[in-house]
This record gives C-alpha cells, structure tokens and sequence, in this order.
C-alpha cells in the first residue's frame, strides 16, 4: 500500500520527526504563509493578476498547518532515539534491522556499529587488552569450531559517549563469526544479543556458527 511504502521512505521519516519535534516552528511558518496568502488575496481583489500566488501560498500554509497530524500518522508511536528510555532503546535495537539501519566501521584495535538514523547509538568492541573478556574461553559448546583459539569480548552500547550496556561476544575460527554468549545450561541466546552479534556478522556466518555450536535463539519473534 501507498501508506506503508510512506512509512518506509528514510527522508519521510526524517521530515516527520522534525515536524513532530518542531510543532511550534512550524506553526509560526504557517501563519507567515498564511499572512502572506491574505495580503495577496487582497491585491487580488483589488485587481492585481496574483491569482496563481494566492493559491500557492495558500496550499502551502494549509500543508503547514496540517504536517503535525500528518507526522503523526507517518511515525505512529516512533520516537526519536534520544528521547528513548533505557527499555524502549533495547528494544528499537531488537527491532532494527542490522544491514539497513547500521553501519560497521573497523580499524586495526576496535570495531564500532553506528545507527544510521542516529549516530550517537553505537556499539564498539576493542581487540586490545580493554576489550577482552577471556583470553582462553573454553565453555564445551564453544569446542566444535574448526579453530580452537577462542577469546570472549566485552561490546559496549553508548548513546552520545554515556555508556548503556555490556555484551559479551565470542569470537571463533580466527574471527570468523562472532557467537552471542548463551544460557549455558540451555545454550539458549536472548535476542538482543544475538542481534549485537547480528551487527558484527562481517563473514555472514554467524546462523551457521551458531548451528555448529548447538545454539539458538531463546525470543520467537521475528527476526530483522
């Protein structure tokens, strides 16, 4: 449908968030075309040809007027990341999808994860000393991988440099996936971990790591 291709467009979105954070802004930029609509239409009476500008300023204070609704509409209940609290901020990241809505920078000594529609969210891991969890990680279910050097990392979720969460990730196979720690009584994974490993999926082989270690996903709802 026409609504839901709406819905899905990232400069719609974009627009419809700034209106709905700027309702008095706009509001004011509305009465200023409409001033302006009036003032021509007064002219137009009077007998200046200015029809057509009557009805573009017009349109355009009626759109104006109306875009707080509109943005309503568009963005539902969507709130802007950095109004979000600590839960609902968790639970945008289960929902996200990991190829649209992130990108992955990588450097020699660390690896970051940045939301696209807000920069500041970002997930960063460190190859150093800092970063290390466990330097020989040897839980049984991590045995079965082809490489059997394994090191545990610490993921650090931030918002604007203030730090949210810790994530451990494990990292098999020479790098090759990076698995979510799991229950280690029913090898079961939470799934917003899984999706921090999702982030960090640069071999797109952690479904079949995973499978290798015997691991699952604990949360049934879909996956992004």
């Amino acid at each position: 449908m026409v609504v839901d291709r709406v819905r899905k467009s990232k400069t719609t979105i974009h627009i419809a968030m700034w209106v709905k954070e700027n309702p008095h802004a706009v509001r004011e930029t509305a009465f200023l075309f409409f001033a302006l609509a009036l003032f021509t239409g007064v002219l137009w009476i009077s007998g200046k040809n200015v029809e057509p500008i009557v009805y573009v300023l017009g349109s355009i204070s009626t759109l104006l007027f109306t875009s707080p609704t509109i943005a309503r509409f568009v963005l539902s209940d969507k709130k802007p990341v950095r109004h979000m609290n600590y839960d609902e901020m968790l639970d945008f990241i289960k929902k996200s999808n990991s190829k649209k809505d992130w990108k992955r920078i990588k450097t020699n000594w660390a690896e970051e994860a940045f939301l696209k529609e807000d920069p500041r969210l970002r997930i960063r891991v460190r190859w150093d000393d800092a970063g290390i969890h466990d330097k020989d990680f040897n839980e049984p279910w991590a045995i079965p991988q082809p490489d059997q050097t394994v090191n545990s990392y610490w993921y650090d979720l931030s918002y604007d440099g203030a730090l949210i969460d810790r994530f451990i990730l494990v990292s098999v196979d020479e790098g090759q996936a990076k698995l979510p720690l799991p229950d280690p009584t029913t090898l079961e994974v939470d799934l917003l971990t899984y999706k921090v490993a999702q982030l960090f999926d640069e071999h797109n082989k952690l479904d079949e790591y995973m499978s290798r270690a015997g691991l699952r996903v604990k949360n049934t709802e879909r996956i992004a």
